[in-house]
């Protein structure tokens, strides 16, 4: 499958910034799954730098800014092929262990409730374990946008019994590492039919499983990834994985965000 998608997002400084350094993280990852066949990363403000891959294998961005006060838009438009392997992510550019994804933080660390998800005790594999805990947490919590932001905890999100793709990642990503599988909270995009995460970027998780390797396992919808997914960047937690990450300096203002997004399937000519 072919999919473009148009990742826009603004911002509005209420007064000058004097220094602004934004990380980009939304250049698609390059895999057997998925393969980039353009993307362009543009901003209206500021000086654009590609920087070193990551030991993930992210390819990142940053923009300087220097007494920045007009409006600032950051627009990543990409064209990508995707493949379907049944949720098995094949040829990832990565040189981390994954025992490195066993550590929990605060985001995703499990209560009671959580572990309590998971009923049975013996199941026939590994594969069927974490098809099991998937199932698990797709019915944990009730899809509702708004209910939750990018501080909200796995705890948090059980408690109250709603959230949103975030939300059921973290659970999922949490609930596997207790369980002795290292895991991954995912970002990036999803061609969704449903009304599920409208215009809004996607989050997944992914789950080690020895002698096969990293599985992406999507509990809010109860499924593996498959070809209508593009992967962009993986992590502990949302925290690790956010598209821009901005820092300033000496600014004691504020700002007013806004982005659009828009993620199609390319028709045939």
């Amino acid at each position: 499958m072919i999919i473009n998608i148009n990742y826009e997002t603004s911002y509005v400084f209420s007064s000058k910034v004097p220094r602004l350094v934004q990380s980009i993280m939304l250049y698609p990852t390059e895999c057997l799954n998925q393969k980039v066949i353009s993307c362009d990363i543009v901003t209206s403000k500021g000086e654009l730098v590609e920087v070193p891959k990551d030991a993930l294998g992210h390819r990142l961005f940053n923009i300087y800014n220097k007494n920045i006060s007009e409006p600032q838009t950051i627009s990543m438009k990409c064209t990508v092929e995707t493949k379907d392997f049944f949720g098995l992510m094949k040829g990832l550019s990565e040189s981390i262990h994954p025992d490195c994804f066993l550590r929990q933080t605060k985001l995703t660390e499990p209560d009671k409730k959580i572990l309590n998800l998971v009923k049975k005790k013996v199941v026939k594999s590994s594969v069927d374990f974490c098809h099991y805990l998937n199932h698990c947490v797709s019915s944990s919590i009730k899809y509702l946008s708004g209910t939750t932001d990018i501080y909200t905890s796995a705890v948090d999100a059980i408690s109250q019994g709603s959230g949103v793709c975030q939300d059921f990642s973290h659970i999922l990503v949490g609930l596997a590492r207790f369980h002795g599988y290292p895991a991954r909270y995912v970002n990036g995009f999803m061609l969704d039919d449903t009304d599920l995460a409208s215009n809004d970027t996607h989050a997944w998780a992914e789950i080690f499983i020895a002698n096969l390797g990293w599985v992406g396992f999507d509990p809010c919808h109860s499924k593996c990834v498959d070809d209508r997914y593009v992967r962009v960047g993986c992590g502990y937690d949302f925290s690790f994985t956010s598209m821009i990450k901005g820092v300033k300096t000496n600014y004691n203002g504020t700002e007013l965000l806004n982005h659009q997004l828009s993620v199609q399937a390319q028709t045939s000519q």
